[in-house]
């Protein structure tokens, strides 16, 4: 009598297995690729806003100088360009589902979903 070495159920239970393995370690990779994207544009984003604040800070302080020579008051000049900031972050408050939230969330969409397309497209 032949003995058979291999159980075909066996080796079914295994072939799963091993794909479920598989299909983790890719979740796992992907995962790691797009919370290192995100920590990278954070990154880019803390160092860009750190640096919009100095150019903020120094137009202000050039501002209030212009309004205070064209005013005669430096205190006017200092609140001239104060309610020029306050205006302009009227304007962002109200526009800000347009402009952040709705331009954020489009980033993250496409940074999950359009890798899966492309590996979808060359299936």
């Amino acid at each position: 009598m032949e003995e058979q070495n291999s159980n075909p159920l066996g080796d079914l239970f295994s072939s799963i297995k091993h794909y479920v393995d598989l299909r983790i370690d890719e979740i796992k990779l992907t995962l790691a690729e797009n919370m290192a994207k995100i920590l990278s544009r954070v990154i880019f984003f803390l160092l860009l806003f750190i640096l919009i604040g100095i150019v903020l800070g120094i137009t202000a302080a050039a501002l209030s100088s212009w309004f205070a020579v064209l005013v005669g008051n430096k205190t006017a000049g200092l609140l001239i360009t104060a309610g020029l900031f306050i205006i302009v972050i009227l304007c962002l408050f109200i526009f800000k589902d347009r402009f952040l939230i709705n331009s954020t969330l489009r980033m993250f969409l496409r940074m999950f979903f359009e890798d899966r397309k492309n590996e979808k497209g060359q299936d």
